[in-house]
C-alpha cells in the first residue's frame, strides 16, 4: 500500500517547542529538534509510509494580505530559540529521507492542498498531520487528516469524512463556508458578530452553504441575523477567499531522498541529542520514486 504522510512543519515545531522543556547544547537549544525529529522517527516506525515530505512558510502570502491587512496580525513574531532550530530541522529531515518542501510568499497549507490536488490520487492513503482545522476542507475518499497525540503505540486520531462531521457537525466540503461565518480567530479573520458553531452549524445542515443562505435569506431564523447577513455579504466573500486553500501551486514534487545514516548521527554528535538513537543499515527507510 503507498502511504503518504505530509507534515505541517511549523506546526509541529510549536507543539514541541511549547511542549517540551528548553534543552540546551552550549546555549543553543534542541527541545524543538529533539522533539520534531521523535515524531519523524515514530511515524517513520509505526506508519512505514512509502513517501513523507515536510512543508514549512517562508513568508505569508501577500494575497490575503491584500484581501484583509490584519490577517494574522495577531500572531507574535516567532521567538529565536524556535526560529534557529529550523533549519537543524530541516537538516535532520533530510538525513531521515525525508522532502522538504516551501516556497517563498507561499503559506505551508496551500502547498500541502496543492501537493494533494496534484498528487492525492496516486496513492491509496495520504495523510496531513496537522491539528490545524483549515485541512479539514481537504479530507477526501483517501485523504485523512492526522491529529497528532501523546501515545506510545499511535502517531494520533486520524479523520476522515465522518470524523470530520462527529468533530465539527458538518462535511469537509462545508468546512470553508463554517468559518466563514465564525471566524477563525487563529489567523484573525472575523466572523458575523453573533454567529457561533451551533449556529453556523444549523444553518449548512438546512441550507447546505452561504450561497444558499443568502439566497433564502427571509428563511434565516434567529431573525435577527437577516439584516446582519445581508449586510455582510462581501465580508462572507472574502472569508471564503481568505479560507479556501490554494490548489494550484504547480512546482511542487518529492525528491528522491535516500536517508543518510552518517549525516544523522553526525547531528545528533553535534547537538548532544544522543536519546535519538543511531540509524542502522538493516532499518533504514527509503523514500521511492513517485512516478
Amino acid at each position: 500500500m503507498s502511504k503518504c504522510f505530509l507534515v505541517d512543519g511549523l506546526n509541529l515545531i510549536f507543539r514541541c517547542f511549547y511542549g517540551i522543556p528548553l534543552l540546551d547544547n552550549q546555549n543553543f537549544p534542541t527541545n524543538a529538534i529533539l522533539g520534531v525529529v521523535k515524531i519523524l522517527n515514530k511515524i517513520l516506525n509505526l506508519e512505514k509510509p512509502s513517501h513523507m515530505a515536510i512543508f514549512f512558510d517562508k513568508g505569508r502570502d501577500p494575497n490575503r494580505h491584500l484581501l484583509l491587512p490584519e490577517y494574522k496580525a495577531n500572531r507574535l513574531e516567532m521567538p529565536d530559540p524556535v526560529k534557529i532550530q529550523i533549519p537543524v530541522i530541516k537538516e535532520f529531515a533530510y538525513a531521515l529521507g525525508c522532502t522538504v518542501i516551501e516556497r517563498f510568499g507561499v503559506e505551508a497549507d496551500d502547498l500541502i492542498a496543492s501537493f494533494i490536488h496534484k498528487y492525492g490520487s496516486q496513492f491509496d492513503e495520504v495523510l496531513i498531520f496537522s491539528t490545524d482545522k483549515d485541512f479539514a476542507q481537504c479530507i477526501g475518499s483517501n485523504i485523512y487528516q492526522m491529529i497528532p497525540e501523546n501515545s506510545r503505540d499511535s502517531i494520533g486520531n486520524r479523520l476522515d469524512r465522518s470524523g470530520i462531521m462527529e468533530k465539527f457537525g458538518i462535511y469537509p466540503e462545508q468546512i470553508v463556508d463554517y468559518l466563514a461565518l465564525i471566524g477563525d480567530q487563529a489567523d484573525n479573520i472575523p466572523g458575523i458578530r453573533g454567529v457561533g458553531p451551533k449556529t453556523a452549524r444549523e444553518w449548512l445542515r438546512e441550507f447546505g452553504d452561504i450561497g444558499a443562505i443568502l439566497s433564502r435569506i427571509l428563511s434565516i431564523k434567529p431573525i435577527r441575523f437577516q439584516s446582519l447577513l445581508e449586510e455582510n455579504r462581501e465580508v462572507l466573500q472574502r472569508n471564503r477567499q481568505l479560507i479556501t486553500l490554494n490548489r494550484n501551486i504547480d512546482d511542487i514534487y518529492l525528491e528522491k531522498n535516500v536517508p543518510d545514516e552518517q549525516a544523522y548521527d553526525r547531528l545528533i554528535e553535534l547537538y548532544q541529542l544522543t536519546s535519538l538513537g543511531r540509524k542502522r543499515g538493516d532499518s533504514q527507510w527509503v523514500q521511492g520514486d513517485l512516478f
